[in-house]
């Protein structure tokens, strides 16, 4: 199993930040901070604490920001890291990055945004489901309001993803 982090938009609900970094090299938290984290080092820290130890990264939009901080990042995560290029990340959307990434899904996959920070829980949570067959686990936010252009699902009854 491996970790895929979707980062190839262009993040344009986080400018300015992101007029100069790739969205997943925004940081959070203190920015004035020596050693500041970004997103993208919540979610590789997330995959190695659980036990990971490959991590794909679908890249695009200021790329090549990422492409510098890779070696810094394997070694600061123990994680070998693959980064899979979108060549169409200002046109189409996470559907397509995912589509970039599918050589990546054949062993299976944690799938983290590009955007979004969580905490470990939501890995070991997800972790810890597949145990009872499941094929398909998703971690949803059922509280948080969403924009037009973010990515939904429409929940049934029993709380499965029609």
């Amino acid at each position: 199993m491996i970790g895929l982090v979707l980062a190839a938009g262009a993040g344009r609900r986080l400018r300015p930040y992101t007029d100069t970094l790739p969205k997943a090299l925004v940081p959070v938290g203190r920015k004035d901070a020596p050693d500041a984290l970004t997103v993208l080092d919540v979610a590789l820290g997330n995959f190695a604490e659980v036990g990971l130890t490959e991590a794909g990264i679908i890249v695009g939009y200021r790329k090549e920001a990422v492409y510098e901080r890779r070696a810094a990042l394997e070694q600061k995560y123990g994680l070998k890291i693959t980064l899979i290029d979108n060549d169409k990340a200002e046109e189409w959307n996470n559907a397509y990055s995912l589509w970039c990434g599918r050589d990546a899904l054949k062993d299976g996959v944690i799938l983290a945004n590009g955007d979004t920070v969580h905490p470990v829980s939501v890995e070991k949570t997800l972790l810890a489901a597949r145990g009872d067959g499941k094929k398909i686990i998703l971690a949803l936010d059922t509280v948080k309001s969403l924009a037009d252009e973010e990515m939904k699902v429409v929940v049934g009854p029993e709380g499965g993803v029609r």
